[in-house]
């Protein structure tokens, strides 16, 4: 799977997104994080009612990390890389105007 920025390249090129580099990288920058929120969204909706209550209550904690966001998604059985991939292919068909 491609990381984001990569992804994000592709789908400006893709798109013909022609612009001044500094303008190009602004909007790189938005659509990374409206592409993050998205699967982080995502991942949050893929959890059953009581992990998500429990990660609610976690992320209350201010020590608690991303490392820790990661571990306990995989330890709540979601799959991060396919709801990730799931949420780009959202995305960029959204992006693209190709959605189905």
């Amino acid at each position: 799977m491609q990381n984001i920025d990569e992804f994000i390249e592709s789908l400006l090129n893709d798109k013909g997104i022609e612009v001044e580099p500094d303008i190009r990288e602004d909007l790189k920058a938005d659509m990374k994080k409206r592409l993050e929120d998205q699967i982080n969204r995502a991942a949050i909706q893929a959890l059953s009612e009581e992990k998500a209550d429990e990660l609610a209550k976690r992320l209350e904690d201010p020590n608690f990390t991303n490392e820790d966001m990661a571990k306990f998604m995989q330890d709540s059985g979601v799959n991060l890389a396919e709801v990730a991939l799931e949420t780009m292919l959202k995305f960029r068909g959204f992006y693209l105007g190709t959605e189905a």
